[in-house]
């Protein structure tokens, strides 16, 4: 890894407010995927990770706050429960009743969030579970947005072939708790051999790999290279081997 900082993460960074320790950068990972724990493990880094409070997000609606509901797949429920005290008796009931209801999915296809959840449970819960989480996380609506890049685990789930869409989302949620999580400063725990404090450049490309060039002149050999750089760095960076992508 080269890194002309004097740390690493670039523009992500844990600093402490208030005697308690802030992201400062882009939000932690949800443990729903097994990816970033994974990669953890690999990286000998699994004992600095470090799990949410517990405290839950609040939705204000019908003038009050509201416990984010729980058993839910970016608010898509998987049972009446999970909408207790949020939508009205009638769509309790219309949730409770889903499974039961007759049911038809194309392999692949891609409905629109609100009209799948609208039709299967009622515009109360797009409007009151679905479209606070997704207008957060898309800083969009669920009209626009598809099912398979709100909820893939949910789609996915139903092409396996689950039978409801309840059915669904009780197959695409995470084991245990599925909270989110981020891990403790790390640049301590990489070997020293791994980092160098150094700005680097491209020389170029072969069927051996690339070689890169340090500041100081010296060369690197790589099988493959990661450019974890902002655009107009990664435009000079890669100029001389594909002098296109400035322009992009």
């Amino acid at each position: 890894m080269f890194e002309p900082a004097d740390r690493l993460g670039g523009v992500l960074r844990t600093e402490h407010i208030g005697g308690q320790p802030m992201d400062l950068g882009a939000e932690a990972f949800v443990l729903r995927r097994p990816e970033m724990p994974a990669l953890l493990a690999e990286l000998g880094l699994s004992d600095r990770q470090l799990a949410s409070t517990g405290a839950r997000p609040l939705i204000y609606s019908q003038q009050r706050l509201h416990p984010l509901p729980p058993q839910t797949v970016v608010g898509i429920p998987s049972s009446a429960g999970s909408m207790a005290g949020l939508v009205d008796d009638a769509t309790l009931a219309r949730i409770d009743a889903e499974a039961a209801r007759p049911f038809t999915w194309q392999v692949g296809s891609d409905p629109a969030v609100a009209d799948l959840v609208a039709d299967r449970f009622g515009d109360q819960v797009v409007a009151r579970s679905v479209d606070p989480l997704l207008s957060g996380v898309y800083a969009g609506s669920a009209a626009t947005i598809g099912l398979r890049a709100a909820a893939p685990s949910v789609a996915a789930a139903l092409d396996r072939g689950a039978t409801s869409v309840t059915d669904a989302v009780r197959q695409a949620l995470p084991p245990g708790s599925g909270g989110r999580c981020s891990a403790r400063s790390t640049s301590s725990r990489m070997p020293g051999r791994a980092v160098r404090r150094s700005r680097t450049g491209l020389c170029g490309g072969s069927r051996a790999g690339w070689v890169l060039r340090d500041e100081t002149g010296g060369r690197w050999q790589a099988d493959a290279v990661i450019l974890a750089v902002p655009a107009p760095r990664l435009a000079r960076l890669v100029d001389g081997i594909a002098p296109a992508t400035g322009p992009l």
